[in-house]
C-alpha cells in the first residue's frame, strides 16, 4: 500500500494546477473527484472541491493526504481559465474547530464504565443544557475583557462531573441512581435548580422510546395460559377415571 501511494505521488507531484479535475483513491478504496483548489508539495495535501451530496447549491471541501491515497489521477487539464477561490472565513473556521473538539470532550466525559448507557445518555442531555462554551458564546457581545473573566471563573470547576455512580451539576445538585426525578438532592435546598434538573429528566425518559417486549416473554405468557387449562383437563380426567393422554 506504501508502495503504491508513493508511486501515486510521484507520478503526480508537481502536475496539479488550480482548476483541474482529480479523481483520488483513498487507501479505504473510496474515490473522490473534484476541483483543485490548493496542492502542497512539502506535506502532500491536496484541497479539492467536490459536488455537494446534499445540495447543488453547495460544494463540499476535501483535504487529501496524498500519502494515504493508493491511486491519483489528473482527469482533465485546466485551461487556465478559472476563478480565483473565494477566501475562507478563519474565524468561523476556528470556531467550528473549537465546538468539534468541546463536544467530543464532553462526550467523553459522559463516559463512565460503572453506570449503563442509559444513564451516560442522560449525563449528556444535562450537560448539553448546562454547556459552559455555548453560555460563553452567547455571552460574547459583553466584549472579550467580561469573557475571559467569566471563562477563569467557571474553569474552576466542572458543571456536570461524575462521582461515583452519582451525576453532580454546579458543584451543588445531586442525581442518584436510578436517575429519576425523586432522585435529584441539592446540597444547598436550592429548588429552582433542582425543578430545572427534574424537568430535564422528565423530558429526557418522555422523548425515549417504549422498551419492545422480548419474543421469549411473549413466549413465556404464552405458555404460562396455557397450563392452567392442561392443568384442569388433567385434574377433570382422574376424576372421571379416564386416561391422561401421554404428551
Amino acid at each position: 500500500m506504501a508502495a503504491a501511494a508513493g508511486s501515486a505521488v510521484n507520478a503526480v507531484n508537481d502536475c496539479f494546477s488550480i482548476g483541474s479535475t482529480v479523481v483520488c483513491t483513498t487507501c479505504f478504496n473510496e474515490e473522490v473527484e473534484g476541483e483543485v483548489l490548493a496542492f502542497d508539495h512539502n506535506t502532500k495535501m491536496l484541497i479539492l472541491k467536490c459536488r455537494s451530496k446534499s445540495t447543488e447549491e453547495l460544494s463540499d471541501i476535501y483535504a487529501m493526504n496524498l500519502s494515504l491515497c493508493s491511486n491519483v489521477q489528473v482527469v482533465k487539464e485546466c485551461n487556465g481559465n478559472f476563478d480565483d477561490p473565494q477566501k475562507l472565513n478563519l474565524e468561523q473556521v476556528k470556531m467550528r474547530l473549537r465546538k468539534t473538539v468541546e463536544r467530543r470532550q464532553d462526550y467523553l466525559k459522559s463516559k463512565n464504565a460503572d453506570v449503563s448507557p442509559e444513564a451516560q445518555e442522560l449525563y449528556r442531555a444535562i450537560a448539553k443544557q448546562y454547556g459552559v462554551w455555548t453560555t460563553l458564546h452567547r455571552m460574547s457581545l459583553c466584549g472579550p475583557g467580561v469573557t475571559n473573566l467569566i471563562r477563569s471563573l467557571l474553569l474552576q470547576y466542572n458543571e456536570v462531573s461524575w462521582q461515583g455512580l452519582n451525576i453532580q451539576i454546579l458543584n451543588e445538585v445531586t442525581i442518584s441512581p436510578p436517575y429519576r426525578v425523586d432522585n435529584v438532592v441539592s446540597s444547598s435546598n436550592n429548588e429552582t435548580s433542582c425543578n430545572y434538573i427534574k424537568r430535564i429528566i422528565k423530558q429526557f425518559f418522555n422523548t425515549r422510546p417504549s422498551p419492545v417486549p422480548e419474543s421469549g416473554a411473549a413466549a413465556s405468557t404464552s405458555s404460562a395460559s396455557v397450563s392452567p387449562t392442561s392443568s384442569s383437563l388433567s385434574s377433570s380426567n382422574a376424576a372421571s377415571g379416564s386416561p391422561v393422554p401421554a404428551n
